[in-house]
């Protein structure tokens, strides 16, 4: 496939506009023209995620991107899918405010092959940024306001990730339940009732206990 860069244009590049503003780069519209806005975002991807960063959308850049894209199909209003996606994945499935500091992300997590639906961002600066992630215990009960649901709460950590659209490194990045307003300050916030996030405790558990007590995940 011919690679894409400033103007191109086409139904391939409003899919890749619509990939990009998936994954939480907005390129500041889907209109089929690249454009120095979807140049930039495409610079903004690459260099989230150790791609050389020369704005063109070639196969290194489109092969990053449409892997980690979402899957297609509804996600059900309760916690957990019909089907399980990728383990070790959290996959985005919609934005909302696509490049401001409200950005919020809604999206799709699988552990131990059970697959939840989260929200990240929303407030503060905005969603989590795309990449990959240590996870690791933190703490298997918490009772922080915002993130218990139901008596149950509990945090995971999340490694720092750099954050080219704050211009600074993404700190204190967390799993938790989604128990306040929807959204999170930048982390992941698992939606469900109180016996979804236990289920969801137990999946980690279990993931953890699997891989040594730390596991990669891959988000975007």
């Amino acid at each position: 496939m011919a690679n894409l860069r400033i103007g191109s244009s086409g139904n391939s590049v409003r899919d890749l506009q619509r990939q990009l503003a998936s994954a939480g780069f907005n390129p500041r519209g889907v209109d089929g023209v690249y454009g120095p806005n979807t140049a930039a975002a495409v610079r903004a991807y690459q260099r989230a995620n150790g791609l050389q960063v020369d704005g063109i959308f070639g196969n290194q850049t489109r092969n990053a991107l449409f892997t980690d894209s979402f899957e297609s199909g509804p996600v059900n209003n309760g916690s957990t899918t019909g089907a399980s996606g990728t383990n070790r994945t959290a996959t985005f499935d919609r934005v909302t405010n696509a490049g401001q500091r409200s950005q919020m992300v809604e999206g799709r997590i699988t552990v131990n092959g059970r697959t939840y639906q989260f929200r990240s961002g929303g407030h503060g600066r905005g969603s989590l940024p795309p990449g990959s992630y240590t996870i690791t215990p933190h703490l298997w009960n918490r009772n922080t306001p915002g993130m218990v649901v139901g008596g149950v709460g509990y945090s995971f950590a999340m490694s720092d990730k750099y954050d080219s659209r704050v211009n600074g490194t993404r700190t204190l990045l967390r799993i938790h339940p989604d128990g306040g307003s929807a959204g999170t300050q930048g982390c992941i916030g698992i939606v469900g009732d109180a016996a979804t996030q236990r289920r969801f405790v137990e999946d980690m558990r279990a993931e953890l206990q699997r891989s040594g007590g730390s596991f990669t995940l891959r988000v975007g």
